[in-house]
């Protein structure tokens, strides 16, 4: 239902796809959980874009609360916490590296190798299951300290 003015995000696919990864730092926090294996506040905080403390902060909770990440305590140091994704944000990979190809087609300076596009078209499958083993393999090394 929509409130104050806003649209409803529910029921239209594209809006809804929007109001998770339209903004650009949830776009880029995906980025880094699902291909990166970024999943602390201080390894996200380092990523080149920039990405100022508060808005860092925000957004993880949006996605948190959104179910893309959950939120637990780091096993290695008890004072941290970890943000991993779930099956939600995980099936949201076809669609990421889709985007990121796409853009490398036609982003004239883009910092993606070539062999990143090229094994993606000859092997989307394989791509997609290389990431979620990396996945698996960085949120088990993770939990097991």
């Amino acid at each position: 239902m929509a409130t104050a003015g806003k649209p409803d995000w529910n029921g239209c696919p594209t809006r809804y796809a929007a109001g998770i990864v339209g903004d650009k730092w949830c776009f880029l926090l995906l980025r880094d959980a699902l291909l990166h294996g970024k999943r602390t506040y201080r390894e996200f905080l380092a990523s080149p874009e920039g990405i100022s403390t508060n808005i860092l902060a925000n957004r993880l909770s949006k996605l948190e609360a959104l179910g893309m990440f959950t939120r637990e305590p780091d096993p290695r140091k008890a004072s941290s916490v970890c943000y991993f994704p779930t099956q939600k944000a995980k099936d949201f990979l076809p669609a990421l590296v889709s985007m990121m190809v796409w853009a490398t087609q036609y982003d004239e300076v883009t910092e993606a190798p070539a062999s990143f596009a090229v094994s993606y078209v000859d092997d989307p499958k394989g791509t997609i299951a290389w990431y979620e083993a990396e996945m698996d393999r960085v949120d088990q090394a993770l939990r097991t300290g």
